[in-house]
Order: structure tokens, then sequence, then C-alpha cells
């Protein structure tokens, strides 16, 4: 092989192996992006929010609008549940204190809705949501169809079950959703809920996020 060849063999394995060296570490560098989560499930791309037409404890409109500019943490239940609500609103409550430490835009909005539209005033929902931590938000719609529309559009099952003496309970789902800054589901996690983990979660879904 003549000395002109050899040389040009050797630039073009060069270039070969810086390219090759780019493409690895840019492989890498999206790899690092991706947030290991220990229970939490990440959407990627965030997933838009069906529409929301609700109204908060102090009776004023409540939509995706509402849920832009900061990160939130949903929850659906109602006041009257007797266990898994006010438990899970007490393990969220400890999550924000855990998470007390974050910038304030980073620290996450908790909202309650609602799925008993017919008891859950936003006046209840006021004095109930307040019981748990004074930065809590409950969000209830007029109508039990529009509860269960918004519910069953992000995977979340309701269903009324009668009760002696003309009540009823409200049997959902007690997973918990992370909606990142732009109103969009960003994670989602189901139960069993523990709060270091919540918190460890969330602190890394925010982390890697473009909105962080």
């Amino acid at each position: 092989m003549s000395r002109a060849k050899s040389i040009g063999l050797a630039v073009l394995v060069a270039i070969v192996a810086i390219a090759a060296g780019l493409l690895l570490s840019r492989a890498l560098l999206d790899r690092s992006s991706t947030p290991v989560l220990a229970k939490a499930t990440l959407l990627d791309p965030a997933r838009p929010l069906p529409p929301l037409a609700f109204v908060d404890q102090q009776g004023q409109p409540f939509g995706v609008e509402q849920l832009r500019g900061h990160w939130s943490i949903l929850f659906f239940g109602f006041t009257s549940c007797p266990d898994i609500c006010p438990t899970t609103l007490a393990l969220l409550a400890q999550v924000e204190k855990q998470l007390a430490d974050l910038p304030p835009e980073q620290r996450p909005h908790i909202v309650l809705v609602s799925v008993d539209a017919r008891r859950d005033t936003p006046e209840r929902l006021a004095q109930y949501v307040k019981s748990f931590s004074p930065t809590f938000t409950g969000i209830t719609a007029g109508e039990q169809a529009a509860v269960e529309e918004f519910a069953t559009k992000l995977g979340v099952p309701v269903a009324i079950s009668p009760l002696p003496g003309d009540n009823y309970t409200v049997d959902h789902s007690a997973a918990i959703f992370i909606i990142d800054p732009s109103g969009a589901l960003r994670a989602l996690s189901s139960t069993p809920h523990n709060v270091a983990i919540i918190a460890a979660d969330y602190r890394s879904i925010v982390a890697a996020s473009p909105h962080s």
C-alpha cells in the first residue's frame, strides 16, 4: 500500500472513530436524561389532559389553564370516603412537606378531584381539603357524568355503589397523577403509596423535565 493510501485510510478510520464516539456520547446523554423511577410510570412525551371544566372550593372555574405554570399532583376521591381518600390525602400532605425544600415553582400543587358531584359542593370541599393542608385544592363538577367522563379518559374507573338508607359510596382508583407546568400528564403512580417513594420519584421527574 502506498504512503498516500495509508494516510488516507488512517484519516478515514479516525473520522469514523470520532463519529462513533459522538453518537455514543449522544446516546448516553439521551439515556441519562430519562429519570430512573422507583415506582411511578413516566409518560414521554407527556400526555395532554382531556377537557376539564370544574369549579374549585371557592366556586371559581377550574380548567387545564389553572394547572399551567406549576407542577401539580391530582388525586381522585370524595369527602364521604371512609378510609382510602383521607389516608391518601394525609400521605400527600407528608409528601408536600418532604418537597418543601424545592424552589417554589417546582413544589407540587395537590388537587383533589371529587368523584361525588352530588354531595361535594365547593363549600364542603373547602372544609375537607384544608383539614389536610392549607394549600390543597378541591375541585368538583356540577354533574356526575362530567366527573366520570374526565376520570374515564384518564383511566380512572368510577362506580356508584348503593348503601342501605338511601345512601351510597363511590368506588374509584387511588392512583395519583403528576401534571407538568404545561398542563399535561407527565407520570402516574398506583397503590400502594409510600411517602418517601412518591417524593423521590417526583424529584427525579422534575429534575429531568425541560420545565425544571
